[in-house]
């Protein structure tokens, strides 16, 4: 047993020298976190892992007489709200088995470890050291950027395939950021593991919704360009919406990651601008289904414009 000595660290806290050994045997190093526990007996407990202190948190979800669509919405809803196992029960499960694997492919390291007619048994295993909540976002930004130049390709070719693929990975990487988010609020300690501030997890969460709203739009923009024959003069139009509205995502992901405010500001500003111009082309062109698309792009200047309002709300003010 060694014996180390208290030093007085300001007026409300101390210090206590580490064994150099141990933090080697630990591969801990500066800036890693330790964490303490106080035992029955008031002893202070020292370790290199977060711990859980509760029980596996579990979920049933009763699949019998529920359409698909609300299974899927119900999985998702355990899934952020960080049940480490979700039991899901049901007659002849078999059926809908393609289905399930389709919706659990949509989670981040939640894998089946139990499966029949009767139940199927999935399981989290998730290590919240490997989320980098920096490193998602610009994931699911890279992504967008390409799915955004394939949505002004399919003016003019059906490329509506790929974009669905894509939109299937921003998703992915959109529910792991609210099952992380989700996380820090219930346990600070998860937060400190995400380099997170609890007043920054609001923000980052609509960040998250709001760029897994883009790519949606998107996504439905290009279903409905696959499925309507626009004319040449509604299509040129058209075009030029979407070269601004390219613009504007390019923009306001330039502000975030700059943490530029008037640009942000200035994005924000462009969507009131940006919707009475798409009311005018819908005017011009009131072709069957152009007004569809023409809402969907409505939707994604809200979206963006919701991120502007991510990056001033969270750096307005502060000083340089």
């Amino acid at each position: 047993m060694e014996q180390r000595r208290l030093i007085k660290f300001g007026s409300s806290s101390h210090v206590l020298s580490l064994p150099h050994h141990w933090l080697k045997k630990n591969k801990l190093g500066k800036g890693d976190f330790l964490y303490l526990e106080e035992n029955g007996n008031g002893e202070l407990i020292i370790s290199s892992e977060l711990k859980r202190e509760k029980p596996l948190k579990k979920i049933t979800i009763t699949a019998d007489g529920k359409r698909i669509e609300r299974l899927s919405r119900e999985i998702l809803s355990a899934y952020i709200n960080n049940y480490d196992l979700i039991k899901i029960d049901g007659n002849n499960l078999s059926k809908i088995m393609p289905e399930l694997r389709r919706i659990l492919h949509s989670f981040v390291a939640m894998e089946i470890v139990e499966e029949d007619d009767n139940k199927v048994v999935v399981r989290d295993f998730l290590n919240i050291r490997d989320v980098s909540i920096p490193e998602n976002i610009r994931r699911m930004d890279i992504i967008i950027r390409v799915m955004i130049s394939d949505m002004k390709r399919c003016v003019n070719e059906d490329c509506a395939d790929s974009v669905y693929q894509r939109d299937f990975d921003v998703n992915r990487f959109s529910f792991l950021l609210l099952r992380a988010i989700n996380g820090a609020v219930e346990d600070p300690n998860i937060g400190r593991l995400l380099n997170v501030k609890s007043g920054e997890l609001m923000l980052i969460r609509l960040l998250a919704v709001n760029l897994e709203d883009v790519g949606d739009e998107v996504k439905r923009i290009c279903r409905f360009l696959s499925l309507h024959d626009l004319g040449p003069e509604s299509k040129k139009s058209l075009s030029s919406l979407l070269i601004g509205i390219e613009k504007a995502y390019l923009d306001v992901m330039k502000a975030y990651y700059n943490k530029d405010v008037e640009l942000a500001f200035e994005v924000d500003f462009w969507k009131d601008k940006f919707v009475e111009n798409c009311n005018k082309v819908h005017d011009k062109y009131p072709v069957s289904g152009f007004g569809r698309i023409l809402e969907r792009l409505k939707k994604m200047s809200s979206s963006i414009g919701a991120v502007a309002w991510v990056v001033y709300s969270s750096e307005y003010g502060k000083e340089d």
